[in-house]
């Protein structure tokens, strides 16, 4: 066998053993019924914890607190999944959208992601290598793109708004989503904040961008027409594991 071929084959094998820890692991949050993801209709007394957050990760779809929100946004909202047929490009693909969307017959999907934030525990290998702020593709090609939690890894996130802009056909809409601390008035990015000030503001994850209440106006900056959020209030965000204040910024490219 040759070396490439026995990596994936190694690979294949630990994400499969990984899967069977997980789902022994998942065994007490399935004796019960208090939550219930939308995506993949699994029920449980409560989602896994999810590095610092409880309640969070759905390990039959694996889905986190963003995707089940995204995927609700994406169905009940948009009207996503039905006609008419549309182009969407997808960064950072997460597998549980991912599933949802392939088998879509209204939708020619493509995925893309630069590769630097996989993390197979939730998210799927992409079509194209390539990063949001240099997208290989030519002007006005896609109806919808969707970027969950991306722009807080991109070093220059204005330069990936712009593309997903230029990339979007007149009248066609982004997804975006990123955390966003609402008691800061503007977004910052500071490259020599030390581990602990990450920790601190981060809960220790490397992200470059700290977004504050100006996140839609940053889109708007770009062109963009961006709608107020508050669905997350007029759904039963409980069952489904969702907090009240989550947002997702359905952000358009005029006609």
């Amino acid at each position: 066998m040759k070396p490439y071929a026995q990596l994936i084959h190694s690979q294949a094998l630990l994400n499969r053993l990984r899967n069977v820890r997980l789902q022994v692991r998942s065994i007490p949050y399935r004796m019960g019924g208090n939550v219930e993801c939308p995506i993949c209709g699994s029920h449980y007394k409560a989602f896994m914890p999810f590095r610092y957050r409880q309640n969070a990760y759905c390990p039959s779809c694996k889905s986190l607190e963003r995707h089940r929100y995204a995927y609700l946004t994406l169905r009940d909202r948009l009207e996503f999944y039905k006609a008419p047929l549309k182009k969407v490009l997808h960064f950072a693909p997460d597998s549980c959208l991912t599933a949802t969307i392939r088998k879509n017959r209204f939708i020619e999907y493509l995925t893309a992601d630069n590769m630097t934030s996989f993390t197979n525990s939730i998210t799927v290998m992409p079509d194209h290598v390539m990063s949001i702020d240099a997208i290989a593709f030519e002007d006005n090609t896609f109806d919808v793109v969707i970027a969950i939690g991306v722009l807080v890894m991109v070093p220059e996130d204005t330069k990936a708004t712009r593309e997903v802009y230029r990339v979007l056909k007149p009248g066609g809409y982004a997804v975006f989503h990123d955390p966003i601390n609402y008691s800061l008035a503007k977004t910052f990015s500071d490259a020599s904040l030390t581990k602990e000030e990450k920790q601190g503001l981060y809960h220790g994850h490397d992200q470059r961008w700290y977004y504050g209440l100006d996140y839609a106006d940053r889109l708007r900056a770009q062109g963009f027409e961006v709608e107020d959020d508050t669905y997350a209030q007029q759904i039963d965000n409980k069952r489904y594991g969702i907090s009240p204040n989550e947002k997702i910024y359905i952000a358009r490219k005029k006609e």
